[in-house]
């Protein structure tokens, strides 16, 4: 893939995204409250926000589309693809074990374990898995005493 491909590929998504923003904040419940008040309500600045977004994305896609200088097409090289698909699997994996299943903190710890003895794989199984453990636990447990103890959250 080219910087040219991989600019207009995230233009188009930067556009989607903030479209899809912008509707999702003007058809919230929370804006409701305030469709009687005219002026600067509470949705102002997010959608001036989106619109920029949209605008500069235009803009960026129009002007990659017209430019035709050699600088765009050198190719783009992932080394670490693997690790990123493989992260973006884990979250996905994450986040639909948390839907339908629930149990927040068991999908937290797992998926810290498996991030961490993915990313640490280079100084051995047994050492990455240890020191994830290790380290999911502390985090998992200071999770669920901050936002299920403290501050009596539930997921």
């Amino acid at each position: 893939m080219t910087w040219r491909n991989m600019n207009s590929i995230m233009s188009i998504v930067l556009i989607m995204g903030a479209i899809g923003y912008a509707l999702n904040l003007n058809h919230s419940a929370s804006q409701a409250i305030f469709f009687a008040s005219s002026g600067v309500g509470p949705t102002y600045f997010p959608n001036v926000l989106a619109g920029l977004v949209v605008i500069l994305s235009i803009v960026t896609l129009v002007k990659n589309l017209r430019d035709t200088s050699d600088g765009n097409t050198a190719k783009i090289t992932t080394p670490n693809a693997g690790y990123i698909l493989a992260t973006f699997a884990l979250v996905v994996a994450f986040l639909l074990s948390w839907q339908f299943l629930g149990f927040f903190y068991v999908n937290v710890f797992i998926l810290l374990t498996a991030l961490m003895t993915l990313y640490r794989i280079e100084f051995g199984f047994k050492n990455s898995l240890t020191v994830a453990l290790i380290t999911a636990v502390a985090t998992t447990g200071f999770l669920y005493v901050l936002f299920g103890q403290i501050l009596a959250l539930s997921f």
